[in-house]
């Protein structure tokens, strides 16, 4: 696509004031901004990250689903592109993670999704409830005794971590230190990183590459009952159905997104619980609406605010003509709160009747193969944590920060009182 094409389709949208005003990487002020401009702004150009941005539900479904028109091969690039002597260092350092699952487009997407699906589905998953029951219960027993607690370095950090962990078939290795890895491997992603950062993620980047690297190589010796031996088992040797280097490229994304997109959505619904008592206080007193409660909450307030894609060829979004090669940027968190789709959308309401219609996994062939994974996590911290502390309520006068990237939105810390 050239600039010259790009330009005049710039200058043809009617919204450029709207696209001048939207803070990509500020999470504190999205909501409100995207509630004043989806009526006005089915889609509009964001300067600051060169992508149209596209607010409504409608326009959002059309871009998940349309594998033909709309690419998936930008989801996983960064934002700002490496430089030179970044990628050359990955390059040394054997870093040869592929595009899989989120970031890249039929066929070679079909085939590898059939096979991980196969060990990335509700039954697989349904068979560890007890263990993150107990693991949940872990954690909470080293607070109960407190008055005040930051559930985010408590439980959420960790407990996703840990999760990924038993899927891995893994034990012994520091949650906090995948974490760390996840952190840095977003920011260099989908945030904006100084110079430095991206010179110390970089090293991260390969150090956590090399862990997955030796995770599978030690399966290929001992296979067990776990992702990566269910992989090698299915891949028998035979590149047609799997590489190795995609079965290292899909545990390595593994421990990325199966406890990112967790974490942040546990502090997101139980931070917008507490923060509207009543609904807190039904979920209390009816545990049976606490898989609703999660969906709302994954509606209100999802951990994957905005996806990407770009245009295969010439397009028309929202009336817009998009040329071939423009960069897209599906505001999820606007489409979960449209108002031809959601009645009340600035409501949350634990017993809303469609909450389950959000976009926060996604849709169409690229939907999260982790949903069912992430709603099992969410709903077991619910359950033991009104529980355990049914009277828990917000610190007061707190102030919430936002990770800095254009898609991933979770509080760092959620500091709570315990017994109210």
């Amino acid at each position: 696509m050239s600039d010259d094409r790009q330009e005049t389709a710039v200058a043809s949208c009617p919204f450029q004031s709207i696209g001048r005003e939207y803070a990509a990487f500020e999470h504190e002020p999205m909501y409100a901004f995207f509630s004043r401009v989806r009526p006005l702004a089915p889609i509009f150009y964001s300067d600051e990250i060169g992508y149209w941005v596209v607010t409504r539900r409608v326009d959002a479904l059309t871009a998940l689903r349309d594998h033909e028109r709309f690419s998936a091969e930008i989801a996983t690039q960064p934002v700002q592109p490496w430089p030179q002597q970044i990628t050359g260092y990955l390059k040394q350092r054997n870093f040869t993670n592929e595009a899989v699952q989120v970031a890249c487009d039929p066929p070679r997407h079909t085939r590898i999704r059939q096979i991980a699906a196969r060990f990335l589905n509700v039954r697989q998953f349904s068979l560890y409830e007890e263990q993150f029951r107990q693991l949940v219960n872990s954690y909470l027993d080293r607070i109960e005794g407190q008055d005040e607690a930051d559930l985010v370095d408590a439980i959420f950090y960790e407990f996703p971590a840990q999760v990924v962990f038993l899927l891995l078939g893994e034990d012994g290795f520091d949650p906090r230190k995948i974490k760390q890895w996840g952190d840095l491997r977003l920011n260099m992603i989908w945030g904006k990183p100084s110079d430095a950062e991206l010179e110390a993620g970089a090293r991260d980047l390969a150090d956590f590459w090399d862990y997955t690297v030796n995770l599978v190589e030690e399966r290929k010796k001992k296979p067990g009952n776990d992702y990566p031996s269910f992989l090698l088992e299915k891949r028998a040797g035979d590149d047609s159905v799997l590489t190795e280097n995609e079965i290292k490229s899909l545990v390595f994304g593994l421990l990325l997104a199966g406890h990112e997109t967790t974490t942040n959505a546990a502090g997101n619904i139980t931070l917008e619980l507490l923060r509207h008592p009543k609904q807190w206080r039904r979920i209390v007193a009816d545990p049976a609406l606490i898989p609703n409660a999660v969906e709302e909450g994954l509606r209100f307030a999802s951990s994957v605010v905005t996806w990407r894609r770009t245009a295969k060829e010439d397009v028309i979004v929202a009336g817009q003509e998009i040329p071939k090669g423009s960069k897209i940027l599906i505001a999820l968190g606007s489409a979960n709160r449209d108002e031809s789709h959601f009645d009340e959308p600035e409501e949350f309401d634990v017993e809303r009747d469609n909450p389950r219609d959000h976009l926060s996994f996604g849709n169409g062939t690229h939907a999260c193969l982790g949903a069912p994974l992430a709603r099992l996590e969410l709903r077991i911290l619910l359950e033991e944590l009104t529980r355990r502390f049914p009277n828990m309520t917000l610190v007061p006068d707190q102030e919430i920060e936002w990770t800095k990237t254009i898609s991933f939105r979770g509080p760092d810390k959620l500091r709570v009182r315990l017994h109210g």
